[in-house]
Parts: structure tokens; sequence; C-alpha cells
């Protein structure tokens, strides 16, 4: 691994730790928050293949092993300074397309492309999630997405 990439990873997991005292804290919640029925999920425009389990499914892992809240924050309101928010019509980084959500949940984000100059590690640094999880998490993630 070269030393920019190894001090790249280095930089993520520590902000995503909450190693920069400066930065807001997202808390970890005790459990998930209390089951919502997303935006997109209510006036059942999920896309093609997109299950509400998938979307149940994703929203679990996103708070919890996906730690997707830790930087995007609770139900996908964002962080400032970490992750944008995901629930609301700007897509910074794709169409907002659920096979972009997925692509991009799976590559990542790096520090030059990144609105906040904080980097998204590939799978949010959560790299035991099976290509089923990120899918399950993409499902969530689109089914949040504002109108």
């Amino acid at each position: 691994m070269s030393m920019r990439y190894a001090m790249l990873f280095a930089a993520a997991a520590l902000v995503a730790c909450g190693g920069d005292a400066g930065q807001q804290e997202a808390a970890p919640p005790a459990e998930a928050p209390a089951a919502e029925t997303p935006p997109a999920a209510q006036m059942g425009t999920l896309p093609e293949g997109v299950t509400q389990a998938m979307v149940d499914n994703g929203r679990g892992i996103y708070h919890a092993g996906g730690i997707c809240y830790t930087c995007h924050g609770q139900n996908g309101a964002g962080v400032q300074g970490l992750g944008p928010a995901l629930n609301d019509a700007e897509w910074l980084h794709s169409d907002g397309s659920y096979n972009a959500i997925v692509n991009q949940i799976n590559v990542g984000v790096t520090a030059a492309q990144s609105t906040t100059g904080t980097i998204m590690p590939p799978k949010g640094g959560a790299v035991n999630l099976t290509d089923d999880e990120v899918r399950a998490i993409g499902a969530y993630v689109y089914s949040l997405r504002g109108n």
C-alpha cells in the first residue's frame, strides 16, 4: 500500500472514530431509531428488484454494523463536516439512482471528490459487509431520498 493511501485510510479511520475533537460527534444509537416508513417507500416508488424487506434490512445495517449513521446521521440527516444528508433531493456524488448508490457505497469517495474533504472508504469502512448487505443499505438510502 502506498504511503498516500495509508495516510488517507488512517485519516478516515481517525475521523470515523471521532478523532477530531473539534468535530461534532455522532453518538452511536442504543438501538435503531423507531421504524419509519421512508418517503420513497410510502409512495411505492422503490426501483425494480428492490423490496420493502431490503429497505427494512438495510435500515438495521445502516444504524448498526454498517456504521453509516456515524457520518450520515440518524435517518440520513447528515453530520456537518463529515457526511452529507442522504434524505434530501440533492446527490453530490451520483445521480441518486439505486444502482449508483450501491456503487458509491462499494467504491467510497476520495478526498478529491468529497465536498467536505472527508473521505468515505469503500463500504464506509465496514469492510465485512456482504454484497447483499450493501444492496440492502442502498435500498434504505434510496428510500430516504427527498422528492
